[in-house]
């Protein structure tokens, strides 16, 4: 298991910048079954040195490709495939281990709904709203682009805090995710519009 400070979805592309011993070590484990390895969001602690809590709602990640970039320290491209719970923190060797359920799941990689239609519209304000607030840091929104987006693809790119991507990535099913996606959105764009209100009169 890598414990980390931010939720990761299936079918997320990022990269891990690996220096501990520990996580070498794993890094080099993993390599013969598959290149396959969990992770779960740190509830309290940091990932580094170890002594966090975890959350038990967790994603399957396999290794994608490894680069070394300097000594002892390797460069980790992984994609998150599905998801799992664990039922157990088992004694660590040296890095995390858990005993662990993989959770079966249909994921639509491409979908049409209704609900999804208002969550693009709702997504398309909040980064209109951003790019007004922050000075353009965030790209332009680009229905064509979000519409091709899987679920979990536009829960990830969704501007909410890591409670909120917990939430979402623990969700039994995609109905209930969709829904709640809605609604966490459309409050975060309620309160970018209540920020620029308040700006606009400061």
């Amino acid at each position: 298991m890598f414990p980390l400070g931010n939720v990761i979805f299936p079918l997320k592309k990022f990269d891990l910048r690996v220096f501990e011993n520990r996580y070498l070590e794993l890094i080099t484990d993993i390599q013969d079954s598959g290149g396959y390895f969990g992770s779960c969001l740190i509830e309290r602690g940091h990932e580094v040195g170890g002594g966090d809590k975890r959350f038990s709602t967790g994603t399957y990640c396999q290794v994608t490709k490894l680069s070394k970039i300097a000594s002892n320290q390797i460069m980790v491209e992984c994609q998150g495939t599905n998801k799992l719970v664990v039922h157990q923190w088992l004694p660590e060797v040296s890095y995390p281990v858990a005993n662990v359920e993989y959770l079966e799941e249909r994921i639509a990689h491409t979908y049409k709904s209704e609900t999804k239609t208002l969550i693009i519209q709702e997504l398309q304000e909040c980064y209109l709203l951003m790019n007004q607030l922050q000075e353009n840091q965030f790209p332009s929104p680009n229905f064509k682009a979000f519409s091709k987006l899987a679920l979990y693809e536009l829960c990830d790119i969704a501007p909410l805090g890591q409670m909120n991507r917990y939430a979402l990535l623990a969700c039994e099913s995609e109905p209930e995710r969709e829904d709640l996606l809605l609604s966490l959105v459309t409050d975060e764009r309620l309160t970018l519009t209540e920020i620029r209100q308040l700006r606009n009169h400061s």
